[in-house]
């Protein structure tokens, strides 16, 4: 979280005080180790193991420690509405024998979790993630730990929405939610888009019905394909104007089919590119209205009144450039920095914890120290 008022005071000075950027932004990260392959729980097998452990973090993470409200919470919310939350889940195959929903025949989940009605399998709530469908029982699993990443963003951001609505609503016009990478869901997570359009636009009624800016929320892009198109063509856009892309200059660009609908199972935010009055463009993600899905095809969707909050959303970005890289934004630069984890701190909190855990090992702490400027 960056305090944009105390960061844009900051510019007015010949030298910034490291000290003043600190205090600007508060930062949290959660802290999670999932297992990969051949690692198992005794009379577990290797994705039984999986799913028993990320529910695990997702009933025990909490997205603020003001509130008891975790992840496992907001997948419930997002199942639900803005008045009240999902108490049941459903799920369309059972992770245990392959038995799907049909006929009838329902298949869901609690927070408690439940049981599958054909085989009496356990099944957990982190089933709706549906990340045991990818996991690798003898090679890496990058794939799944990365699609557990990005769910565990987004419902940080939909919990901290709801969180705001419930306690303190004028928050919300003052905040903008940035995400890295597009407002989209890929893989077995595609399926929650649907929830996710249908949750924000609940949400953003909500808001209208108060007098309020719906949430200001934004994915920015720093790689890819429609980065490297947006450099190409970045001279053609006029400086602080915004490109919106149609299916057909998608399908075009791209390669693909004249019929094929872009997006409209992944995406619940529609891709823009806006050129910055710096003059370099953003690849950026955008909500649609209430009510509309960006990629659905329909003629309301196509037009600027869709998208109401993208141009309060430009005037903030343009004041949010940095140069630390290419396609940077503060928020997101500062980002990188708090979770990422340096060879030196690195090799002291793997050692600490190697010390702790592997009996007969000598404890020898290490701790590593802030710099001497933030003591003073």
């Amino acid at each position: 979280m960056v305090q944009l008022d105390a960061f844009r005071a900051l510019a007015v000075e010949r030298y910034v005080d490291p000290r003043a950027v600190r205090k600007s932004q508060t930062e949290y990260a959660f802290d999670v180790a999932l297992p990969g392959s051949q690692l198992v729980r005794p009379g577990m097998t290797g994705v039984d193991t999986w799913r028993s452990e990320l529910n695990a973090f997702l009933m025990s993470s909490r997205f603020d420690s003001s509130t008891t409200m975790t992840l496992a919470d907001g997948l419930l919310a997002l199942h639900g509405t803005r008045q009240s939350r999902a108490e049941r889940i459903p799920l369309r195959v059972c992770p245990n024998c392959g038995e799907s929903a049909k006929n009838g025949v329902q298949i869901t989940v609690a927070a408690s979790g439940g049981s599958c009605p054909a085989c009496g399998g356990a099944l957990y709530l982190a089933d709706a993630l549906r990340t045991h469908e990818e996991y690798n029982v003898e090679g890496s699993n990058f794939t799944p730990m990365g699609r557990v990443m990005s769910v565990a963003e987004r419902l940080m951001t939909l919990c901290y929405l709801n969180f705001f609505a419930d306690s303190a609503p004028d928050v919300l016009r003052h905040t903008l939610f940035v995400t890295d990478g597009p407002l989209a869901l890929h893989g077995p997570l595609a399926p929650l888009k649907r929830r996710f359009v249908e949750h924000l636009g609940d949400l953003a009624s909500w808001c209208e019905g108060r007098d309020l800016v719906a949430p200001l929320m934004v994915g920015i892009e720093k790689s890819g394909a429609f980065v490297e198109h947006a450099e190409q063509i970045s001279d053609w856009i006029p400086v602080g104007h915004v490109m919106r892309l149609t299916n057909d200059y998608i399908n075009r660009i791209s390669g693909r089919s004249a019929n094929n609908q872009y997006g409209v199972d992944e995406f619940y935010g529609r891709r823009f590119i806006y050129r910055t009055q710096a003059g370099d463009p953003l690849v950026i993600t955008i909500p649609a209205a209430s009510g509309l899905s960006p990629y659905d095809g329909s003629s309301g969707v196509e037009g600027w009144s869709a998208y109401p909050t993208l141009r309060l959303i430009c005037e903030v970005l343009d004041s949010l450039r940095t140069r630390m890289y290419q396609h940077a934004v503060i928020p997101v630069a500062l980002a990188h920095s708090a979770a990422a984890l340096p060879l030196g701190v690195g090799r002291s909190v793997l050692t600490m914890m190697a010390q702790q855990n592997i009996p007969g090992l000598k404890l020898d702490m290490q701790a590593v120290q802030p710099p001497t400027y933030f003591k003073r």
